[in-house]
């Protein structure tokens, strides 16, 4: 089994924001979506942590096999959040961080809500299924 410990993630309302305008081939014109700098700083703390791993771990990552996790989420204060608002860029993160091939991996996910800890924290545990 696989236990990170990760900084509270953003929430997805601040996960990405309204970048140039494109156009693609067929002249078609829309607005980019781009990465917050709260988003490029929790996804280098992920990558930071995946490669503080065990190297017995982490020489055979990304973990290409399904897998079930657990997230339990220790928010930072007493706001109302909604319990699945962080978990898509926490998923993100792992797969941007190379410990998975891609969140369609994931077979059962489990999240629960934890104590309050001061500046909020996420623990991600692992296991992969054979």
């Amino acid at each position: 089994m696989i236990e990170i410990k990760l900084p509270w993630p953003p929430s997805v309302n601040h996960y990405k924001r309204v970048g140039r305008t494109r156009t693609t081939k067929t002249g078609k014109k829309y607005q980019a979506r781009v990465d917050t700098d709260e988003t490029k700083t929790f996804y280098w703390c992920a990558w930071i942590r995946i490669q503080s791993l065990n190297p017995v771990y982490r020489k055979n990552l990304p973990l290409i096999s399904t897998i079930n996790m657990e997230v339990h989420l220790h928010p930072p204060d007493k706001r109302k959040r909604d319990i699945d608002n962080p978990i898509k860029v926490l998923l993100d993160s792992l797969v941007k961080g190379g410990l998975l091939l891609d969140d369609s991996q994931i077979s059962r996910l489990l999240i629960e809500r934890k104590d309050i800890i001061e500046d909020g924290k996420v623990i991600v545990r692992i296991q992969e299924l054979t």
